[in-house]
């Protein structure tokens, strides 16, 4: 689900909470320090080094949670490696003939992109649908061209998962939509409720997404984006010109995520001048940009994030 489309579920608020579980990989002073650092709202969390892999700080990093739209990052993957930079990839007509698309399109809880039944959309045009205003039938409608089906699309999400080693990454929907959704439009799949993606896996699925397909990173910095006459908004409120945005950072992605279930969610990235970019991820947040932008100050002060 979008930010502001869902203005009712509450105001972001800022609280701070003790700090646990915390692993870092520093010298003894910035330890000592590091235990004075805390995040107020998100159960999980991960600043990770993009350059290395490696995780400079941890919440809660390797426990599984439901992730919402961040799931996405998963589908934009497998559907750049199929585009594989043809154009006549990207420019590939797809034909919506599902009803349940069209119906979850119309729902302001759970659409987003508005598809006419029958109507053709380019593979690109459902990309950015899903990229930039989180579109969950356009995911679903990618899933489906990548792969033929929606549930064989689901099973190489988890393929791939489990091609990276990710054991703590399960999929049932292309979107983060949960199941207890999409069986109101046709499409629920396996017997959990929800992917369950730890913060850790998010961010390493992050990292193969900007390292294989470092488009990602201009395609995402567009604040909106008209798309077969319809405009989509990018929620990424840490870009230039938000509310959140800090030039030093240079953010230039990746992707927010949202359900009741789940809270709210983003994995983030940029670069700091003369230090190597950096991953960052926090799970069911109530203060999801104003948290990334902290953990994303502090990891910039741990040893291993100089260039």
């Amino acid at each position: 689900m979008k930010k502001m489309k869902l203005k009712r579920w509450g105001l972001l608020v800022m609280a701070a909470i003790s700090l646990s579980g915390v692993t870092t990989a520093v010298t003894a002073p910035v330890q000592a320090h590091a235990a004075t650092f805390k995040l107020a709202k998100a159960k999980a969390a991960v600043a990770m080094n993009a350059d290395t892999g490696k995780v400079v700080w941890s919440k809660a990093g390797n426990t599984a949670r439901p992730i919402a739209s961040v799931s996405k990052i998963m589908t934009l993957y497998l559907t750049l490696a199929k585009v594989n930079g043809k154009q006549s990839n990207w420019n590939h007509k797809v034909k919506i003939t599902s009803r349940g698309l069209v119906s979850m399109s119309r729902s302001a809880a759970c659409g987003g992109f508005k598809f006419k039944l029958g109507h053709k959309y380019t593979v690109k045009q459902l990309y950015d649908a899903a990229f930039l205003d989180s579109s969950n039938n356009a995911a679903i409608a990618l899933g489906q061209w990548v792969s033929g089906s929606n549930a064989k699309f689901i099973k190489k999400m988890n393929a791939q998962a489990k091609a990276w080693k990710l054991g703590k990454a399960h999929f049932v929907s292309a979107s983060g939509l949960e199941n207890s959704d999409l069986q109101y439009y046709g499409y629920r799949y396996g017997t959990a409720n929800a992917n369950m993606v730890s913060a850790k896996d998010v961010a390493l699925i992050a990292r193969h997404l900007i390292t294989d397909y470092p488009r990602v990173l201009t395609d995402g910095q567009a604040g909106s984006k008209k798309v077969d006459g319809q405009l989509c908004y990018n929620y990424n409120n840490l870009l230039a010109g938000r509310k959140y945005y800090q030039a030093s950072l240079n953010v230039d992605g990746l992707k927010t995520g949202y359900t009741p279930l789940a809270g709210y969610c983003f994995v983030g990235t940029g670069q700091m001048a003369g230090k190597h970019r950096i991953i960052t991820v926090v799970l069911h947040d109530e203060d999801e940009f104003t948290e990334t932008r902290s953990l994303m100050n502090y990891a910039y002060q741990l040893a291993g994030m100089d260039a």
